[in-house]
């Protein structure tokens, strides 16, 4: 830009010094010549810094999103050596930290939470942590008179549009009743929500935008 300005700074002083002077060793067809050559010069400078403002632009966007939200998902599933058949319940965020685009990967299987971190631009794992959300095990859901897959369909038909993809959900103790506890993640929105197990109740249910910190 600075260089484009100079250049018609210099233009328009030439074509000021040759009218106000009546320079006698220029034709006007020398000025025309030089005023076109010129013209020229600044059309260059300005394609030249378009092309480079513009691939400038393509690789920042490319370096910045390298990774898919598959690549993601199946990036965490084979380092968790899990079979996606496995799991109850994944969810998937993107978002910056730190400056850099990550995936926040998050899923259950039997009663165990995985959750990775893992970068967008070169999708390697920045974290990973495993947790186990319930002791009982499978035997203290076979004592549930409401199955998980129940309780998780009672979830979902509160979120329209949401899927099993957005959802995750474990059995736990809460005082002494099994409850089932889980989240929704769908159209940048948060669902927390707890479920008698044993009646298919809805015990609470919490929303907030996922940037609400």
């Amino acid at each position: 830009m600075k260089t484009r300005i100079l250049i018609l700074a210099v233009l328009m002083s030439i074509m000021a010094i040759m009218a106000g002077c009546g320079e006698k060793d220029k034709t006007s067809s020398d000025v025309s010549s030089d005023t076109t050559q010129l013209s020229e010069s600044l059309a260059d400078t300005s394609n030249t810094e378009q092309s480079e403002s513009t691939t400038s632009s393509q690789s920042t966007k490319a370096a910045n999103t390298s990774i898919s939200e598959d690549d993601a998902k199946n990036i965490a599933l084979k380092d968790a050596n899990v079979s996606e058949s496995d799991i109850t319940g994944m969810r998937i965020n993107q978002k910056i930290d730190d400056g850099i685009s990550v995936y926040e990967v998050d899923f259950y299987v039997s009663n165990k939470e995985y959750e990775y971190e893992i970068s967008a631009e070169d999708g390697s794992i920045r974290s990973k942590d495993t947790d186990i959300d319930n002791d009982f095990g499978s035997a203290a859901q076979s004592k549930a008179g409401v199955s998980l897959d129940d309780a998780k369909k009672t979830a979902l038909s509160k979120v329209k549009g949401a899927t099993e993809k957005d959802i995750r959900i474990h059995s736990e103790y809460d005082d002494g009743r099994q409850i089932y506890e889980g989240s929704i993640v769908y159209n940048e929105m948060e669902y927390d929500f707890e479920i008698d197990s044993e009646t298919g109740n809805i015990i609470s249910w919490e929303s907030e935008s996922v940037y609400d910190d």
